[in-house]
């Protein structure tokens, strides 16, 4: 498997963990999880960070890094 394919897994952030929770919420087929210190998706990065995207526009989310 690649890492393509490879499910998506990152630790675990407080803000990290409210984006993952709207994203599952929001859009049909993702679930996301807690394995340890870590969130596990059952989609790749590619398909989770485009599920990232819809969901920060869809709740007009910008994000500001200092």
């Amino acid at each position: 498997m690649s890492n393509e394919n490879e499910n998506f897994k990152m630790k675990k952030t407080f803000g990290l963990g409210v984006l993952m929770k709207l994203t599952k919420k929001n859009i049909n087929g993702i679930t996301i999880s807690t394995s340890g210190d870590k969130f596990v998706s059952n989609v790749s990065f590619g398909e989770l960070q485009d599920a990232v995207n819809n969901t920060l526009t869809a709740h007009n989310i910008h994000l500001k890094i200092d």
